[in-house]
């Protein structure tokens, strides 16, 4: 506990903003303040939403006019576990076929690379995009559950090449030391190898990349969210004060949505667009945070400095010798 203060902390922080969201159903209203009009005595309209940061709305409206606070509160149970899940699974999924590919069958590992190095070059946004073209219309309520699940597997997809290739070099380079190769000479199988002397390893690089992953996949859902791709679908009744048709809401008031859908008021209500921006960061700083200090202590800084190193010689294969292959007579005969 002492070694990482400040994962204990951000992981306190993370997970009390968790249990605030999954309680909000017992404590918060289920309309979220919602107020469009104020008017006065004599019945004047005098006030419109969005409504600015005041003692009554904490954090200001929306267009709707829903308590921009109580929105946060209640979609950040959906923009975490979305996060934490899809990078779990993509840890679990990819360090398995990545061990699988190291141990089991090692001579298919260069074509495996081959076709992984294609997402390499294709940005994963644009992936993201048109895989999720099927579902960027508005739905009923039953099918939010199918759309969340779909949703899941398209982001866990793209995230599964990088993590296999990284565990399945972990792997090579564990496979590669003396310990384990004086196992093998001993005739130790190779289900005792994984068990005993790689897996000890391999889940505190997991644990390690399971909060890269968390990172990738808050970058990720928060571009879609800006194209208009919300986790959980639309709302049908979209957006209030626009002209038909009506613009996209999300309908799980996820932070990645609520940037996506308040991305134009910034000029009219720029607090509807820099709040859920400002939480967002911070959690995006949070689990950075996290993640620095596992790479101090579980020494996968330098796990991880070998592994972009090894990309950037396969890449460059002009750099991979540091020493020259010949040498001048003169500088020969000088050094003699």
């Amino acid at each position: 506990m002492r070694k990482y203060p400040k994962t204990v902390i951000g992981s306190a922080i993370l997970l009390a903003l968790l249990l605030l969201s999954l309680l909000y159903p017992y404590y918060g209203p289920k309309d979220f303040n919602h107020k469009i009009i104020v008017t006065n005595e004599q019945g004047d309209v005098i006030g419109r939403a969005p409504f600015p940061p005041s003692e009554k709305h904490l954090l200001g409206t929306d267009r709707n006019g829903e308590d921009l606070h109580l929105l946060l509160l209640y979609g950040a149970k959906f923009t975490l576990i979305t996060a934490f899940g899809v990078a779990l699974i993509r840890v679990v999924l990819g360090g398995a076929l990545g061990l699988f590919l190291s141990i089991g069958v090692p001579y298919l590992k260069s074509y495996i690379q081959d076709v992984f190095i294609i997402f390499r070059y294709i940005p994963a946004i644009l992936l993201g995009l048109i895989l999720m073209m099927p579902i960027a219309g508005e739905f009923n309520d039953v099918a939010i559950f199918s759309i969340v699940t779909y949703q899941i597997i398209i982001l866990v997809i793209i995230g599964i090449p990088s993590v296999t290739m990284f565990a399945s070099d972990v792997t090579d380079d564990l496979l590669k030391t003396n310990y384990v190769q004086s196992s093998y000479l001993m005739g130790a199988s190779k289900w005792h190898i994984i068990r005993r002397q790689l897996m000890p390893h391999l889940r505190s690089y997991g644990l390690l990349f399971t909060v890269q992953q968390i990172i990738s996949t808050l970058h990720i859902t928060m571009q879609l969210g800006l194209f208009g791709m919300f986790l959980g679908g639309r709302n049908r009744a979209g957006i209030m004060g626009y002209d038909e048709p009506p613009k996209p809401a999300t309908i799980s008031n996820e932070w990645a949505g609520l940037i996506g859908q308040n991305f134009s008021e910034f000029m009219r209500a720029p607090w509807a667009i820099l709040t859920p921006i400002i939480a967002y960061f911070l959690v995006i700083v949070i689990v950075n945070m996290i993640k620095k200090e596992l790479e101090e202590n579980l020494n996968g800084r330098k796990v991880l400095r070998r592994y972009k190193n090894r990309r950037k010689i396969k890449q460059d294969p002009v750099k991979q010798s540091s020493c020259p292959d010949f040498q001048l007579v003169g500088q020969l005969e000088k050094s003699s």
